[in-house]
């Protein structure tokens, strides 16, 4: 897949720790920032690190997209910006959301990460919004050669970096029940590279990995877990941005982490689940 494309990059797994994070102007320098603006997919990948398949559908509307922009852009200064899911073209205003993230300024880089197969009937409006593409590639349902074909015309059209992710195999990451091992939780929380390279913002709150939020909506008919203790409040000033600096740096674990086996947990090859166990993991 790799031979012969322009414009692309391979996908490093897994990624370093650094652990540093400068202040320019005001502004906490990270690598990333994301906003999952749909839950939903429209593929049942087992092992989604975003829980789609488990989760009801979803979408942020633009109101709260560009208040939860508003308070990370004072604060945040990431070198690129990323709207994921879920499957996020099934949003339906995607491209007016790209157009948000573009006017305010929030990072250098706008990318999308896609499984692509609705990347083919996406209007030239979408790609002239977008700086680049994340396309995760999978063993079964495989795009076709002509979706791929268009995809590379298309980016190289409106000059869209790709960077295609072979996705044959999946991280392990949810737990079947809570671990109250502190010790193992801690030092699944300091191996894991989620916490530096995911970091997603999402009703207000910023969260230095994407699994809280997700975890919160699976236990909401339940009640048994708290996750809102995983992200802080974006708030202003001097006094917001050394809560910010001061959570970056944290040493106590996520209640997520007593969850999840982290980034760096057993690889399993990819599957999608049937309807069967789809009706027996959402009950």
């Amino acid at each position: 897949m790799d031979a012969g494309r322009s414009q692309s990059s391979r996908h490093q797994f897994p990624p370093a720790l650094d652990g540093h994070y400068a202040i320019v102007d005001g502004r906490v320098q990270t690598r990333s920032l994301e906003a999952h603006i749909v839950d939903h997919c429209n593929l049942t990948c087992a092992e989604c690190c975003s829980l789609s398949p488990l989760l009801p559908r979803w979408t942020v509307t633009a109101a709260a997209f560009a208040r939860d922009l508003s308070y990370a852009v004072r604060l945040l200064q990431p070198r690129v910006f990323k709207l994921v899911g879920g499957e996020p073209l099934l949003h339906p205003d995607v491209i007016a959301l790209a157009e948000i993230a573009r006017t305010m300024q929030i990072a250098p880089q706008l990318s999308l990460t896609t499984n692509g197969f609705l990347l083919p009937r996406m209007h030239d409006a979408f790609w002239q919004s977008i700086d680049a593409l994340t396309i995760s590639i999978y063993p079964q349902p495989k795009l076709s050669d002509d979706a791929i074909a268009t995809i590379k015309e298309q980016a190289q059209r409106f000059d869209v970096k790709l960077n295609w992710k072979q996705q044959n195999e999946f991280v392990v990451m949810d737990r079947p029940a809570r671990c109250d091992d502190d010790a193992e939780t801690t030092a699944i929380y300091d191996a894991c590279w989620l916490r530096e390279r995911c970091h997603l913002m999402r009703d207000g709150r910023f969260y230095t990995c994407t699994r809280p939020p997700h975890l919160q909506t699976l236990h909401a008919n339940h009640g048994d877990f708290d996750f809102g203790g995983d992200g802080i409040v974006l708030g202003e000033g001097d006094a917001g941005r050394a809560a910010l600096v001061a959570y970056l740096g944290r040493a106590q674990p996520l209640e997520a982490c007593a969850h999840c086996f982290g980034g760096n947990a057993q690889l399993v090859p990819h599957r999608l689940l049937g309807r069967d166990e789809l009706l027996r993991a959402r009950r």
